[in-house]
C-alpha cells in the first residue's frame, strides 16, 4: 500500500505538467487539425513572373476554422512555380504543378498551370496565331479592316464550367460566315482583313461582355477573354499604324422575326426612330461607334447612318436587307440589336480612337444556313465594304 501511495504521489506533479502543456496553461485546449482547404482549387499564371495568390483554411473536427493556424506552403514542381510562405506562387516556366498547403500534419493540394505565350517577333498576314489550347485564333491581314466572331465557337472543355448567367445561345455558323467574308475580300482586293475568332462555345465564355460577366471568375475563361480582346487590340493598332484609320466589324447572328441585317452603332431604337434633322441636331455621333468617321466626314451624321453611301445602303444594293438604310431607316417597335461590349470597346466612341466600328447581326435563313448562302453573303459584304471604305476612308490610298 505504501508503495502504491508513493507512486501516485510521485506522478502527480508530472500529470499536472502534462495537463498544463496540453491546455496551454490557460484552460483552453488547442484543437487538432482535421482538414485543410486551398483556394483557388485550380488556377493559371500567364507568363514568367506572373503571380497567383493561394489561401488556406484550416479546420478542426467540427468543421470550424482554426484562427491563426500555421500553414506551410510548397510547390511539387518548383521549376514551374515557386511558392513563398504567404501562399504566393510565382511562375517560372511553362508546365503544371501542385501548390501544397500543410498544417498540423494535414495537407491539401491545388493545381496551377503556367502558360508562357510563344514570342512573336512579327505577325505575318494569312498565318493563324493561337492562344492557349487554341481557344482563340488571330489571322492578321493587310486591309484596314478588322472582323471578329465572339459567339461562333464549338469547343466545350471540361476545365471551364458552363456559365450560370447571361445568354447561352451560339451564333450558328458565325465563324464560317466571317471566313467567307475574308475569302471574298481576298478575291476582290487581293488582300485580307484581320480576323479574330473565339472557338469556345458561348456556354463557356461570352466574349462580347465585360470580363466579370463573360467568364464568371474561371481563370481559363478569363485568359481566353484576354486573348480575344488583346488580338482585336493588336489588329486595330496595326490598322491605325498603317492607315491612320479603319473599320471594325463584330459579326453575330440573330433570331428576330424580320430577316434582315441589323447594324448596331451603339444608338438605341429610340434614337434611330428620330428624323434625320433630329439625329443631326442631337449630336448623336458622339455616342456612336463611328464617332471618328463622323468627325472627319463632310456628310451629316444621319447620312453616314442611313444615307446613300451608308453601309446599310450598300448592303441593300447587294440584295441584303439592312437596318438602318434608306429602305429601313429605323426599327420602330421591332427588335433590334444596338451593338455590344466589343463595338463599344473597339469602335471609336471613345475619344482618340481612329478605328470606327459596327456590330452586324445576321439572320440564319438565307445567309448563315448553308455554305452557298454564306459565300453569297461574303461576296455581297465584300463588295459593300469596298465601296464603303472607298467612299469614307480612301480605301486604296497607300498605307503609312
Amino acid at each position: 500500500m505504501d508503495v502504491v501511495k508513493r507512486q501516485r504521489g510521485w506522478n502527480l506533479p508530472l500529470a499536472l505538467t502534462l495537463w498544463a502543456a496540453a491546455c496551454g496553461g490557460d484552460g483552453t485546449t488547442e484543437p487538432n487539425v482535421a482538414s485543410v482547404s486551398v483556394t483557388p482549387k485550380a488556377s493559371l499564371a500567364v507568363g514568367v513572373g506572373d503571380t497567383v495568390r493561394f489561401t488556406a483554411v484550416v479546420m478542426d473536427g467540427r468543421g470550424l476554422a482554426i484562427p491563426g493556424a500555421t500553414v506551410s506552403w510548397s510547390s511539387t514542381n518548383p521549376a514551374v512555380a515557386a511558392v513563398d510562405r504567404e501562399g504566393r506562387a510565382v511562375a517560372m516556366a511553362s508546365g503544371l504543378t501542385s501548390v501544397k498547403a500543410e498544417s498540423g500534419g494535414v495537407s491539401a493540394l491545388a493545381s496551377l498551370e503556367v502558360w508562357v505565350p510563344p514570342a512573336v517577333a512579327s505577325y505575318r498576314p494569312g498565318t493563324s496565331y493561337f492562344g492557349r489550347k487554341s481557344y482563340v485564333e488571330y489571322v492578321p491581314g493587310e486591309l484596314p479592316l478588322v472582323v471578329s466572331a465572339p459567339h461562333g465557337g464549338s469547343l466545350d472543355p471540361s476545365e471551364i464550367p458552363n456559365r450560370l448567367g447571361g445568354t447561352q445561345d451560339t451564333d450558328r455558323n458565325a465563324t464560317e460566315t466571317v471566313l467567307a467574308v475574308r475569302q471574298a475580300l481576298i478575291e476582290r482586293t487581293g488582300k485580307a482583313p484581320h480576323v479574330i475568332l473565339l472557338h469556345l462555345k458561348r456556354t463557356k465564355l461570352d466574349a462580347n461582355r465585360e470580363i466579370v460577366e463573360a467568364a464568371e471568375g474561371n481563370p481559363f475563361a478569363e485568359n481566353a477573354w484576354d486573348e480575344f480582346q488583346g488580338f482585336i487590340d493588336r489588329a486595330s493598332a496595326a490598322v491605325a499604324t498603317s492607315y491612320g484609320s479603319g473599320f471594325y466589324i463584330d459579326l453575330h447572328g440573330h433570331g428576330h422575326a424580320i430577316a434582315r441585317a441589323e447594324l448596331g452603332y451603339l444608338l438605341s431604337s429610340t434614337q434611330l426612330n428620330r428624323t434625320d434633322a433630329e439625329v443631326d441636331a442631337l449630336n448623336l455621333k458622339a455616342q456612336s461607334s463611328i464617332r471618328a468617321l463622323a468627325e472627319s466626314s463632310p456628310l451629316p451624321f444621319s447620312a453616314l447612318l442611313r444615307g446613300s453611301t451608308s453601309l446599310g445602303a450598300l448592303l441593300q444594293r447587294e440584295g441584303v436587307r439592312s437596318l438602318p438604310s434608306p429602305g429601313d431607316p429605323s426599327p420602330g417597335s421591332d427588335d433590334y440589336f444596338t451593338g455590344g461590349y466589343n463595338t463599344a470597346r473597339h469602335g471609336s466612341r471613345s475619344s482618340g480612337r481612329t478605328v470606327s466600328g459596327v456590330q452586324i447581326e445576321l439572320p440564319y435563313p438565307g445567309i448563315r444556313d448553308s455554305a452557298a448562302n454564306r459565300q453569297a453573303f461574303g461576296q455581297a459584304l465584300a463588295k459593300a465594304l469596298e465601296a464603303y471604305m472607298t467612299a469614307h476612308f480612301g480605301f486604296f490610298r497607300t498605307p503609312r
